[in-house]
């Protein structure tokens, strides 16, 4: 609008050049018909520029002029009619639609207004049939719904649905396992998902095995949130329940000793074995050299566990390639640390430790070898024998732990391994696994009975 205004102005400075406006420049009313300058979008407005009183009009200007005023005043007229009848116009038809809708034909006879009642009649019993039956699907998709979800209502009232997405045996169990962890887990506002969805994400995720791509359909989210969600809980769950996984007291051994192990092993504190778990072939030629197991004809991760006589895990060893020998595995575990004299262990026929648990003044059982013997003595084939009934129970905890948790059974991808250059140092990904599965299952009754 400034050049349009210096125009009709007109205006020159002293030395006969084109006058320029300053900043504080003002124009008085009185050179505007209502008294001030339309808006800069209506130019069609005689008052867009300044046309009063400006010195230089002549007739022919100002009759212009006044021609423009009243051809702007006749186009607001005709817009305000225009209005006017459409606004008339659509009350109108809304009138009509009113009359229309409320106009009922008055029956000419009582009886044709009797089968008016009737039809009403019968199409309100329709009308609410419909209604009862459309109430009675929409129940049964929300009960659908609950059963298909994860959420805190859908869990707290069937404990055998529970145990089989979480491992955990009751609500009670669970509850205490959310409480020691939920506050840990980071509440951001890019998670869709609450703590409590969290932890089940987690629990499903090790408990079945399940692809990311199906536990992200089942919690409605991407597969690439499922992975992130998982390692953030393992990091929260593997340092929340690191107390779990505990050496208890010789006396509170003994005290609650069960019978299998009384009557032969009083001294026992702990019962070991090693457990393989199968994980994809590393393309490193090194890493797939240290993982390869020649007892499983395949690359896998091996590790040692030990139990109390009572059968909860009080031991693990950090996770090495599968290549590494039971003894190696165990003189490097640090379990030198946690002996006390006069403790006995008891192990398969490939713990050739004796030497290593002399250092501590403490004994390991094993069963004996045949190698150039014909046949056991008397006294070999009974010591074989009662070994084996107190031995078997590593087994069961490893099997059982395995099978709660059936992440362990599968091929692990290289992803929830970690560096394969980590194994054996205790921080690879595998290490926090094995340790929140075996802490989980100590939350569950002890398979091992007192009787």
């Amino acid at each position: 609008m400034r050049g349009p205004w210096i125009s009709a102005i007109k205006r020159q400075d002293q030395d006969g050049k084109k006058w320029i406006p300053s900043k504080s420049t003002r124009v008085c009313s009185e050179h505007f018909h209502q008294g001030k300058p339309a808006h800069r979008l209506h130019k069609a407005n005689p008052d867009w520029i300044p046309t009063l009183k400006m010195g230089h009009d002549s007739a022919s200007v100002a009759g212009s002029k006044q021609r423009s005023i009243e051809r702007y005043q006749r186009v607001n007229e005709r817009k305000k009619r225009k209005a006017t009848n459409e606004a008339a116009s659509a009350l109108l038809d809304f009138h009509r639609q009113i009359v229309d809708i409320h106009h009922v034909p008055e029956p000419a006879t009582k009886e044709e207004a009797t089968q008016t009642d009737i039809a009403w009649d019968t199409e309100l019993k329709l009308l609410t049939k419909d209604n009862q039956n459309l109430r009675k699907t929409l129940s049964e998709k929300e009960e659908v719904i609950k059963c298909q979800s994860f959420t805190e209502e859908s869990m707290k009232d069937d404990d055998d649905k529970l145990c089989f997405y979480t491992g955990l045996p009751s609500w009670l169990t669970f509850m205490a396992l959310f409480n020691l962890v939920s506050s840990y887990l980071p509440n951001t506002g890019k998670c869709k998902l609450s703590a409590f969805e969290q932890i089940m994400l987690f629990l499903v995720k090790i408990r079945l095995n399940l692809a990311n791509k199906d536990i992200g359909y089942r919690f409605n989210i991407h597969q690439s949130t499922v992975s992130k969600i998982y390692n953030r809980v393992l990091d929260v769950m593997n340092a929340r329940l690191s107390g779990f996984i505990h050496w208890p007291s010789r006396a509170s051994l003994r005290a609650s000793m069960p019978t299998s192990f009384r009557n032969f092993y009083k001294k026992c504190c702990l019962v070991i074995d090693c457990t393989e778990i199968f994980i994809e072939q590393p393309s490193d030629l090194l890493a797939r050299a240290q993982t390869w197991s020649q007892y499983k004809h395949h690359n896998t991760i091996k590790l040692l566990i030990g139990i109390t006589p009572q059968g909860t895990v009080s031991f693990l060893s950090k996770c090495w390639g599968g290549r590494v020998s039971d003894k190696e595995i165990t003189e490097t575990s640090g379990l030198l640390n946690y002996l006390n004299p006069g403790d006995v262990i008891i192990a398969d026929r490939g713990f050739t430790i004796d030497n290593y648990c002399r250092l501590a003044l403490s004994e390991v059982c094993i069963p004996p070898f045949t190698k150039g013997k014909t046949q056991f003595t008397r006294k070999e084939v009974d010591w074989s024998r009662e070994l084996s009934i107190v031995r078997i129970h590593v087994e069961r905890v490893i099997g059982t732990v395995k099978q709660k948790y059936t992440i362990l059974q599968g091929t692990l991808p290289l992803a929830m391994v970690g560096n394969i250059d980590e194994l054996g140092t205790g921080e690879a990904q595998i290490d926090k696994l094995v340790n929140v599965c075996c802490a989980l299952f100590n939350l569950c009754p002890p398979i091992v009975p007192l009787d």
